[in-house]
């Protein structure tokens, strides 16, 4: 299921983010960025669950530079001009399970019996994002070597409420091709025969849009503390799907990290 990967990224990046960004504007960048952090997070058994699940969620970025990343996105390597920050580098689909998994990063759900395993997939990702004024841009598509491909679209707006506290809304639209669509919200002959959902192919188009907030607290250079909760809506074929039995998730989650 790759919506973990995207609310569980969406969260902990601005998480772990937040402070480097709040010390910046008080020191010179850094040689090496760390943040090591856990915490928890509720989200849906998949995409288009009714259910819920809580998981621990432990958080790594290491950062070189600001040129050179790793962490829940996966490995990337970045270049600016001017105002712009651009790059690529490699991911993993995590797939999803036809039954359900006690997996930290993995989804599933005994309902999807019959549909079949969606295997993890590594891929390739490329972005790009800017500052405007108080807003932070970001585009970003994923080609996964098994799942087909997503864009995503991105706005967040860091609102600092004194010297500790950062309050960060974002939204975000997620659009998916016909391969990505079929293969995790679509049903074939077989797969409808093996299980209690009708045949449905799923077309390319907008698959979700999400809103949310982020709040991190700084309790010094190095400890901080945050939380994140939004709002996920399906789209398009994704909404239509049998396999969606809610069109709209809550997700949240909470954490604490130091910063090196």
């Amino acid at each position: 299921m790759k919506s973990h990967l995207i609310l569980i990224v969406l969260a902990t990046a601005a998480l772990s983010g937040a402070p480097a960004q709040a010390e910046r504007r008080r020191e010179a960048p850094r040689e090496w960025d760390i943040t090591l952090g856990a915490g928890a997070g509720l989200r849906p058994t998949f995409e288009g669950s009714d259910r819920s699940i809580v998981r621990p969620l432990p958080v790594i970025a290491l950062r070189w530079r600001d040129t050179i990343s790793l962490g829940e996105g996966g490995l990337s390597a970045a270049a600016h001009l001017k105002n712009l920050r651009f790059g690529g580098g490699l991911t993993i689909e995590a797939g999803r399970k036809d039954h359900s998994s006690g997996g930290i990063f993995e989804s599933g759900d005994d309902r999807l019996r019959g549909l079949g395993t969606i295997k993890a997939s590594p891929g390739f990702r490329v972005f790009a994002s800017t500052r405007v004024s108080l807003f932070n841009f970001e585009v970003s598509a994923v080609k996964s070597l098994n799942h087909g491909v997503t864009g995503t679209l991105g706005l967040s707006m860091p609102l600092p409420l004194g010297k500790k506290l950062l309050l960060m809304p974002h939204i975000r639209a997620t659009w998916a091709d016909d391969k990505y669509m079929q293969t995790y919200f679509g049903v074939t002959a077989a797969q409808s025969a093996a299980s209690s959902f009708p045949r449905f192919h799923a077309a390319s188009g907008f698959k979700d849009m999400r809103g949310g907030v982020n709040l991190i607290y700084s309790f010094n250079r190095h400890w901080f503390a945050g939380a994140d909760v939004g709002v996920t809506r399906l789209l398009g074929s994704a909404a239509a799907s049998p396999i969606s039995i809610a069109d709209t998730n809550v997700t949240a989650m909470a954490m604490a990290g130091y910063r090196f």
